[in-house]
């Protein structure tokens, strides 16, 4: 049986305002779900890696002594 989505759990439980404790509980899992963040694909021998980007220096905060 495949997981519902979110708003396929919704469509079939109706007003959340009827919803019992453990309507809530698997509600938030099926939303927890939707945001698994996944690991990239390892590269593998051979494969040419993407230039590493250097960040954009900081923009240093003025201090009061700059003033002067």
């Amino acid at each position: 049986m495949a997981t519902p989505t979110p708003a396929q759990f919704r469509a079939v439980h109706g007003d959340m305002g009827r919803w019992q404790a453990v309507d809530f509980e698997v509600y938030e899992h099926l939303v927890e779900n939707q945001y698994v963040v996944r690991p990239l694909p390892r590269p593998e021998a051979g494969d040419r890696l993407p230039p590493r980007r250097t960040p954009a220096p900081a923009a240093r905060p003025a201090s009061p002594q700059d003033k002067a």
